[in-house]
Formats: structure tokens, sequence, C-alpha cells
């Protein structure tokens, strides 16, 4: 069996190598990285060039940085499009492996591959639940008329159904791989469970080429930051200040570590770097599940309403307390998963001051 694994992040990057690891590591698998979401930081961390190149196992790996995009003024879109069905689509792929299906590069990919379907694994919250990101029906029709001709424009051919109204509504995804699979509120054609067994196996691996390390020596608290301020949805100093409570509250306890977003802005990081020395910044780019797998000394994850906070318990050897920071914040701001995230066993925090009573 030929697998073709489409990545777009490092966290679809991190299930991809449980994958391929695991279920699928008698078989013959390959690796596209397509668009990557910050790249130019994975070739400096080891972890992230270990998962993505084929030291890791995969057959070729194929990078598509800026596969039918604008960004790339050297080629056609037509010369993009026979680069993959020259090199790409002979392999004879028997699945290929997808995160978003309303990603036009990635559709168009499993088309230009010779496929008219593909096998869906999760993209965090937003493979859950999507009706709250759900489009309208003008707006889904201009991107599909945007995707058609951008199809047509590269000589792609098959008649798959293209996907622009919400994310995981393709028909042609034959699949739902999750990590909690009975948290699902759309519907889905089957699913299939990435196990904690699973995730142990793809765990020995790197641990067999010493890349998972304690990144954490003291009793540790990690907060998975979000571009909250970036949107507007409240300033840096709201969220210093609640950071602030929490290591006061925290005392002498454990040390807080800061995990930036890919989208955090530079303004914001320097902003903590000059007005919180206190607070340790985390700069690696690996996932945070990776975080909760190797470090023995967190006690705790913190966030607003990160996907990673879903994963704490199916990653972490320990008992690692979930935290949800949303009620702390003075400007409330709407949680359309909060379902999602309390049957997932995250504590919805009052007020700073719990914090002691919770991580104990």
């Amino acid at each position: 069996m030929k697998n073709l694994f489409v990545v777009n992040t490092p966290y679809h990057l991190l299930t991809c190598f449980i994958l391929a690891h695991s279920i699928y590591k008698k078989d013959e698998n390959y690796l596209v990285l397509m668009h990557p979401h910050g790249y130019e930081k994975w070739k400096t961390n080891k972890l992230m060039i270990y998962m993505s190149t084929t030291k890791c196992g995969y057959k070729q790996v194929f990078l598509l940085l800026d596969w039918l995009s604008s960004k790339n003024k050297k080629e056609s879109y037509r010369k993009q499009a026979n680069y993959v069905k020259e090199n790409i689509k002979p392999l004879n792929i028997d699945k290929v492996f997808i995160g978003v299906d309303i990603s036009p590069v990635n559709q168009l990919l499993v088309m230009a591959v010779g496929k008219n379907e593909f096998y869906r694994f999760e993209d965090g919250v937003y493979s859950y639940i999507n009706e709250n990101r759900r489009r309208k029906k003008s707006h889904a029709l201009f991107h599909k008329v945007k995707t058609y001709l951008l199809k047509w424009i590269s000589g792609i051919q098959g008649n798959m159904y293209i996907n622009t109204e919400a994310e995981g509504e393709s028909p042609a995804g034959k699949l739902d791989i999750m990590y909690q699979p009975w948290l699902l509120q759309r519907k889905s054609p089957a699913t299939k469970e990435i196990t904690v067994e699973m995730i142990n196996q793809a765990m020995q691996n790197l641990k067999s080429q010493q890349l998972l390390k304690e990144a954490f020596q003291e009793e540790s608290i990690l907060y998975l930051s979000q571009p909250m301020v970036e949107k507007g949805l409240f300033t840096v100093e709201e969220e210093v200040n609640c950071l602030r409570k929490i290591l006061s509250t925290l005392g002498e306890k454990a040390v807080l570590y800061y995990k930036p977003h890919p989208n955090d802005s530079k303004e914001k990081l320097n902003y903590y770097k000059k007005n919180f020395k206190q607070l340790k910044i985390y700069k690696e780019i690996e996932p945070a599940e990776l975080l909760f797998y190797a470090n023995t000394k967190l006690k705790a994850v913190i966030s607003y309403q990160s996907s990673a906070l879903l994963n704490v318990e199916k990653f972490s050897t320990n008992k690692v307390k979930v935290i949800s920071l949303s009620k702390v914040f003075l400007k409330k701001v709407n949680i359309p998963y909060k379902l999602l995230f309390i049957k997932s066993k995250v504590i919805f925090l009052e007020n700073e001051q719990d914090i002691n009573s919770i991580i104990k």
C-alpha cells in the first residue's frame, strides 16, 4: 500500500508521523509539505527536521511550498501542476491523507495525483465542530468558482467534489482519523481513533533518535498563546495582568512557560520580553503535544481555547491539569467549543487565585 500524507502545519506533521509509525508503518509512505506554516523555523528545529524528511522513514518528501500560489513568480500554474503529475502521480498512490478539506490546493493535489477521494486527519477543534465557521452561500460560491478556475488554468483533471463550505464537509472524504472521535459534532462517513498505543509507538521512534528530551527542569506550567490580542479580543495588558496574577499566586511552586502561537505578533513578544521578565518564553516550534509527552515535571497546561488542550490527556504520561482562561478575562469572548472542552475534562478557571487549589 502506498500512502501520501499532505501536511500544512506542525500539528499535521506530528499526526502524520504518528500514523506512519503505527497503523501504516508497514506501508510505503510519502510526504508532501503543502504551504507549510512557518517553514523557515522548521529548518532550525531538530524534531521538525526529522519528522519532515526521509530521515524518519518516508520514502520521499515533496516540497510544494508555494504550489499554485501567487507567491510563486517563477513558474506558471500549469508547470507547477505538471511537476506533481510527473513526479507524484506515477507512484500510483493508493491513499491520500489531508487535514484541511476546504483548502483549494489540498483538494487540487488529490486530483492532480489521480484520485477523487481522500482520508481526513484532524486539524484541531475545527475538525470537530464547524457550524460557526461555515461560509455564507455567496462566499462559498465565490471560492468554488475561483478554485474551478485555478483547476482549469492548471490543467488538472478530475471530477472530485470541491468543498468550499466548511471544514470536514467534503463527501470525497472517506474517513475521519481523530484523537477523540467521540467528540465529533458534524456528520462523518466513518471515524478512526488515534489511540494512546499508536502515539506511544511513534514516540518510541523519537526516543530512539534521542529527540525527545525534557525541556522543563523545574515544576512547570505551560501557557499556550493564541493570537487573541492580535484579533483585538483583549489587550496585551489584560493578558499580561492575568498571567502575572497566576505567577504571583503560584509563588515558588512552579515556573510559568509561554509557548508563542505561530500568528503571535513580534510586537507582543517584544512587550513580554521587556515588561514581563519572570515569564520564560519557550521558543521552539514543535507541537505542544510533544512537550506534554516528554516533560514529567509539567503540572498544568493553560490556554484560552487552544486545540492542544483537547490532547493533553492522550499525550501526557502524568496527571497534568488542563485549564482554560476564557472566564478570567474581563472582556468575555464567546466560546462555541465550550461543550467540547468540558467533555474533554478541561477546567474553566473562574479567577487567577483558584489555580492553587487546582494545582496541588
